[in-house]
C-alpha cells in the first residue's frame, strides 16, 4: 500500500511514505499544529511538509484552517486500518544502533525473502540497518532460519509482550543513532512490504 504515487518527472521529493504516516501519527492526538510544527516532528523541511499536507487534504485526511492543521475523522479510520503498530524497543543485542524501533506488521511475514531488502529500504532512509523477523511455526525467525526465541530468548519475550504477535506476522526493526532515525528506518521497509 503505498500513501503517496510519486510523480516521474518533476522534482525529487524529499521525503517517503514513512514520513506521510509520520504526519498523521503526529496529529493523531487531535490537537492543530502549525505546518512547521508537524515538520519537525517529523523531521523533514516545510516544503516538504507542504506537499504532504497539500497531498493529504486532497484524500480528505486533514483538515486545513489558518489556525493549524488536524486529522478528520478519514484519517483516523486510515491510520486505523494500516495492519502496523510500532515500539521503541531500546537497546538490543540484536541491532547494530544505539536505538531500536519495532514494526509490527500483521499477515505480511510471506512477503520476506532474507530481510536485506528491509535493511536497505531503512538505510536508504537514514537509519543504520534493519533486522526482520517472520513467525513461522509459532517461533520468530531471521530468514531463513534464526531462532530468536532460542538464541536471544529476552528479545523474544519483549516483542512478544510488545505486539500481539500470530503467525504470518513480520516485525521490523529499525536500528540507528537516534530513534528518529530508527523510527524512519523501519517505516520505510514496512511500507515497501504493503
Amino acid at each position: 500500500m503505498k500513501l503517496v504515487d510519486l510523480p516521474r518527472y518533476g522534482p525529487v521529493h524529499r521525503f517517503g511514505n514513512h514520513h506521510v504516516y509520520r504526519t498523521l501519527m503526529v496529529l493523531s492526538d487531535q490537537k492543530r499544529k502549525g505546518r512547521k510544527q508537524i515538520a519537525d516532528a517529523v523531521g523533514i523541511g516545510e516544503g516538504s511538509m507542504r506537499t504532504i499536507i497539500e497531498y493529504l487534504r486532497e484524500l480528505d485526511m486533514i483538515d486545513v484552517r489558518q489556525t493549524g492543521v488536524k486529522i478528520t475523522r478519514h484519517g483516523n479510520a486510515f491510520l486505523s486500518e494500516l495492519p502496523i503498530k510500532m515500539a521503541n524497543i531500546g537497546q538490543g543485542s540484536i541491532a547494530v544502533g544505539k536505538e531500536c524501533v519495532a514494526v509490527h506488521m500483521s499477515n505480511n511475514g510471506d512477503k520476506i525473502r532474507m530481510g536485506v531488502e528491509q535493511r536497505d529500504s531503512a538505510i536508504m532512509a537514514g537509519a543504520d540497518g534493519a533486522t526482520t523477523l517472520v513467525v513461522r511455526n509459532g517461533r520468530l525467525i531471521v530468514p531463513p532460519d534464526y531462532v530468536i526465541d532460542e538464541k536471544d530468548p529476552a528479545l523474544a519475550a519483549l516483542l512478544r509482550s510488545t505486539f500481539n504477535v500470530r503467525e504470518g506476522d513480520a516485525i521490523i526493526i529499525g536500528t540507528a543513532s537516534t530513534v528518529s532515525k530508527a523510527e524512519d528506518g523501519a517505516l520505510a521497509a514496512a511500507f515497501d512490504l504493503l
